[in-house]
């Protein structure tokens, strides 16, 4: 049997601003219930029910964070150790940096990318099932059939009632017109390297002086990009647009769910 430790040291965490703050929903829940918009001690039945998850939401936030801080650190470090690009001989047809440094620096870059994806998509998945819960707890949960803007039906809740977030994403995205492109992209790239494989990388010189570089991901080790599949790589660059649409959808969302308690 586990023994319990006997001495602990706890590291402290204390949010700071958030993408996604759920401090101003449950003071408007206060305020709702103060104007007899909500039912008597519903405010602190969705703080003790959801309290934790907004603890975890608040936690990604800050791995969120960390991992982005750090796919740019080791982009920087393995583009500084690309030589003049003009210099690199070919072998058989291909330039190629390599060397103890370069290749711990790839290592680095690739775990980043890794972090990046998931952490991502994670918090993703927290958000819809924060938002679904508190959409139930207060009356207002959407039906489970929907249909998006673009005819396309879904069903966000499948068997026992228990919820797709993939599918709840995509209704949350639709309803607050945030554009869908860059979850379809985190979606498909995040399932591809968690389930299916591992990503490669190589580096795109921009053919501009002083050299410009973007980071190549593939979900193959692509020699001839000629005749590649473009749904076999991303531009690192393409991720950016990521970052901003969780933005957008957050603050959506956190703005939704206190108009909801109107």
């Amino acid at each position: 049997m586990k023994q319990h430790p006997t001495s602990v040291i706890h590291i402290n965490f204390i949010a700071g601003p958030l993408v996604f703050d759920a401090r101003p929903i449950w003071t408007a829940a206060i305020e709702a219930e103060k104007h007899g918009k909500l039912q008597p001690s519903l405010a602190a039945h969705l703080f003790n029910e959801l309290g934790a998850a907004a603890i975890h939401l608040g936690t990604r936030h800050y791995i969120m964070k960390r991992a982005t801080e750090e796919l740019k650190n080791s982009l920087r470090d393995i583009y500084n150790l690309v030589p003049e690009p003009w210099a690199i001989p070919a072998t058989r047809g291909f330039r190629v940096v390599s060397g103890t440094e370069c290749e711990l620096s790839r290592d680095r870059v690739l775990m980043a990318i890794d972090s990046f994806l998931f952490e991502f998509r994670a918090f993703l998945d927290l958000l819809a099932q924060f938002a679904y819960r508190f959409l139930t707890e207060i009356g207002k949960r959407p039906a489970s059939s929907q249909v998006l803007t673009s005819g396309k039906a879904i069903t966000i809740t499948g068997p026992g009632d228990k919820l797709r977030p993939h599918a709840f994403l995509l209704h949350l995205a639709d309803v607050l017109g945030v554009s869908k492109d860059w979850y379809l992209f985190l979606n498909a790239h995040r399932n591809f390297f968690t389930h299916e494989g591992a990503p490669y990388c190589a580096i795109e010189d921009r053919m501009v002086r002083p050299p410009e570089f973007d980071l190549l991901v593939m979900k193959a080790n692509i020699h001839d990009f000629t005749t590649a599949d473009p749904r076999d790589y991303f531009r690192i660059s393409e991720c950016q647009p990521v970052i901003a649409g969780l933005r957008s959808l957050s603050g959506a969302v956190q703005r939704y769910l206190i108009d909801a308690l109107g």
